[in-house]
């Protein structure tokens, strides 16, 4: 099992809503470690710390990969997504008990 968790920077210059639009959140969808696709989190803001989602995922040899969707309260996306993938190992690789070598007797 593994912890991902996920902070998303807010730009410093708002984004202009279409008119009658309003803002429904950031919706961040993660993959993890074992490539599978976890349930997405809707941020606000009020989450502690603000803009952070945590994540429980299964070990893997692959990188996680977090999807930022900014989204209006209809579900439509609202600009660009952004894609992040972890920087490292890649996770956790499988592993297997290696032979190092081995005795014989015959008696």
């Amino acid at each position: 099992m593994t912890t991902i968790t996920v902070t998303v920077t807010k730009a410093t210059t708002p984004g202009v809503l279409a008119l009658g639009a309003t803002f429904g959140g950031t919706n961040v969808v993660v993959k993890d470690n074992s490539g599978a696709v976890l349930n997405g989190k809707i941020l606000n803001g009020t989450e502690t710390p603000p803009w952070t989602a945590v994540f429980t995922g299964t070990a893997g040899p692959n990188e996680a990969q977090a999807t930022i969707t900014d989204i209006d309260s209809k579900g439509a996306t609202l600009g660009t997504p952004i894609v992040i993938t972890e920087t490292g190992t890649g996770g956790i690789p499988q592993t297997f008990p290696q032979s190092a070598g081995a005795s014989i007797t015959v008696v």
